[in-house]
């Protein structure tokens, strides 16, 4: 059942597994370019016809119909299927899943990874984190860090507040260490998390340029020449064949941890909960996304 927010999954009609007499219909609405919308338990599926070609005037035509059906059906999140770029550039970007919430909720399996292919303890490591925002969510990504590392250093201009966190883990026995040194804060910092700063605050910082950077931000960093390290800007999922074929039947040719996104959007998400569909969908993390694409094991060695 639906709560709050609403999820519309944008997908091409299907001839896979239907009858001859609904293949008619859809040969219908590829004639006169019309977009289906269907009411499911976690959202709402819209439909457009599937065309082996397609020109600037049904790309128009499709993508301003399907403006109107997010409207109508009152959808806030957008799963589109991967392969419908043209619609991704007409709708609004803050309204498209791009992964980045699911990257933030499943940042301690990202750091296993990474350090799964670097063959490296991080029990005898230091973690930096970037971090302005005092919330929950960041609050419990930072005490699981804690769990793995040696040590945690919080970089924040909101020092107020990460200072009050720091003296209430200090009561329990855990020390991390918070400062906004913008020269010597991450001068030596070999692995770090951008949680929430953009890109010209980041740039404020003396940072290791052969670092391995984690960004959980939608805005892309470190285009420069001049950084030899790691950019870590997305991952890729996979998950149980079963599951795996019940999403590309039903939902089209998705993204699987957009899917997994969609669902915390469209249920209630509580501390757990990506663990929990993780953890009963089979999936696992499967490599990283650089600035310029798939990241390779090799180039994790920096």
């Amino acid at each position: 059942m639906l709560n709050r927010n609403k999820v519309g999954y944008i997908r091409q009609d299907d001839y896979k597994y239907i009858k001859f007499r609904e293949r008619i219909v859809m040969l219908f609405r590829k004639i006169f370019i019309i977009v289906k919308a269907e009411t499911i338990e976690n959202g709402t599926i819209i439909s457009i016809p599937r065309y082996k070609k397609i020109n600037k005037l049904i790309k128009g035509i499709l993508a301003n119909k399907v403006k109107k059906s997010i409207k109508y059906n009152k959808i806030d999140y957008i799963v589109l299927e991967e392969n419908l770029i043209f619609l991704r550039k007409k709708l609004r970007k803050e309204n498209i899943l791009s992964g980045k919430y699911i990257m933030k909720k499943l940042l301690p399996e990202i750091i296993d990874y990474i350090f799964k292919v670097n063959k490296k303890n991080m029990c005898l490591e230091d973690i930096y984190v970037f971090v302005n925002e005092y919330t929950k969510n960041n609050i419990y990504q930072i005490e699981k860090l804690v769990e793995k590392f040696k040590t945690v250093n919080i970089i924040t201009e909101n020092m107020k507040y990460y200072r009050k966190l720091e003296e209430s883990l200090y009561s329990n026995g855990i020390l991390i260490t918070v400062s906004n040194n913008r020269r010597k804060g991450a001068r030596k910092a070999k692995y770090i998390v951008n949680i929430d700063f953009d890109r010209n605050t980041l740039e404020k910082y003396n940072i290791n340029m052969n670092a391995i950077i984690v960004n959980l931000t939608e805005e892309k960093i470190f285009f420069e020449n001049r950084f030899n390290g790691v950019l870590v800007n997305n991952f890729n999922i996979i998950c149980d064949d079963n599951y795996n074929c019940y999403i590309n039947e039903f939902f089209g040719d998705i993204d699987k941890k957009i899917y997994l996104e969609s669902i915390l959007y469209s249920e209630n998400d509580y501390y757990g909960k990506t663990e929990e569909l993780y953890s009963r969908y089979g999936m696992k993390i499967e490599g990283l996304v650089g600035v310029r694409g798939n990241l390779e094991n090799c180039e994790f060695l920096v």
